[in-house]
């Protein structure tokens, strides 16, 4: 298994929720920050800026 997660963030800042992919590791990739997380910190970036 492998799994990447992102912070989402009120508007002080402070961290009240997370975002993550998990899966097989034959499907994430052995590096799976290399290919999550760009998109998953964009996703986090826009739920923070919709709270």
């Amino acid at each position: 298994m492998a799994s990447v997660s992102a912070p989402v963030r009120d508007g002080r800042g402070v961290v009240i929720a997370a975002i993550s992919v998990s899966g097989p590791i034959d499907r994430m990739g052995r590096r799976p920050g290399v290919r999550w997380a760009a998109d998953l910190l964009s996703a986090a970036d826009a739920l923070t800026r919709r709270l």
